[in-house]
């Protein structure tokens, strides 16, 4: 993975946990238990998808050092 499209995708990534603390604010200042609930499950899956996004950063990280590593060697 590109150092860039890695940048590109960790920055999505805090993109969607501030999402979720803005959902999470305006659903600590409704009334309304339903729409509190469902803003929760929104800022919720916000913050899955974001560490799904760091892990996939992360682990495509690791393949990458790992085959640089095997290359420099075979070298």
């Amino acid at each position: 993975m590109e150092c860039d499209m890695a940048e590109q995708l960790l920055l999505f990534a805090d993109e969607l946990r501030t999402r979720a603390k803005e959902i999470l604010v305006r659903a600590a200042n409704t009334d309304d238990l339903e729409a509190q609930d469902t803003m929760r499950v929104i800022a919720a899956g916000y913050e899955k998808l974001a560490r799904r996004v760091d892990k996939r950063v992360r682990e495509a990280r690791e393949t990458l050092e790992v085959r640089e590593t095997r290359e420099a060697v075979e070298a």
